[in-house]
């Protein structure tokens, strides 16, 4: 599986921030060892409205190490930062676990998760089953596991991608109302701790 370089800043100019990485800053970034990278902006979530979320894609930690410093070194990312002045908030590693679907859509959602660490084989087939009633409302979903998050209380995120919020919140409600979904999570010791809703930049 990858792994996923998240960076939670402000910007002043996230139109311009996005801009770039859909003409020129994405394609940079893959050739710094990324092999995909996209932002979005919150929207709505509380005192996280408004940031964005910048998340690269690379095939080991390693990597992401590398790249995370080659884009420091990198005059005209850095001058993109500036021009946009760019205040990194947070960063975090996550590892992709268990994906379905394609990361395509408008817009996403992130819900922040804790619980007890499961096994690869067991996330697939929760993964199965959670699937089945959210695809009915997105075109995809990723759970990540937390690699280094600092003292944070999350212990993995779950990423999804739509083109429309309205049906990506009926097929969670479904989800959640699933008994057999409610039983994984209890033995699981899961619980939801937030949720911020996302509008993609590039």
């Amino acid at each position: 599986m990858s792994y996923i370089y998240t960076v939670v800043a402000s910007m002043s100019d996230p139109k311009k921030f996005g801009d770039a990485g859909a003409s020129w800053a994405g394609e940079r970034l893959i050739s710094h060892g990324a092999t995909s990278s996209t932002a979005s902006q919150i929207v709505m979530g509380g005192e996280m409205s408004g940031m964005v979320i910048v998340a690269f894609e690379f095939d080991s930690v390693d990597a992401a190490m590398s790249g995370q410093s080659a884009i420091y070194q990198d005059a005209e990312l850095v001058a993109l930062m500036q021009d946009a002045q760019v205040q990194v908030q947070r960063r975090n590693l996550f590892r992709v676990q268990a994906e379905r679907g394609t990361r395509d859509g408008e817009f996403g959602s992130v819900l922040y998760m804790a619980g007890s660490p499961v096994d690869d084989a067991t996330m697939e087939n929760n993964l199965d089953l959670n699937w089945g009633h959210i695809q009915n409302g997105a075109n995809g979903m990723s759970w990540m596991q937390s690699v280094a998050s600092g003292p944070a209380p999350f212990t993995a995120t779950v990423a999804t991608w739509t083109d429309s919020l309205d049906s990506l919140m009926a097929a969670s409600a479904s989800n959640f109302a699933d008994p057999a979904v409610q039983k994984i999570m209890v033995e699981n010791k899961a619980q939801v701790l937030g949720r911020v809703l996302t509008r993609r930049l590039y």
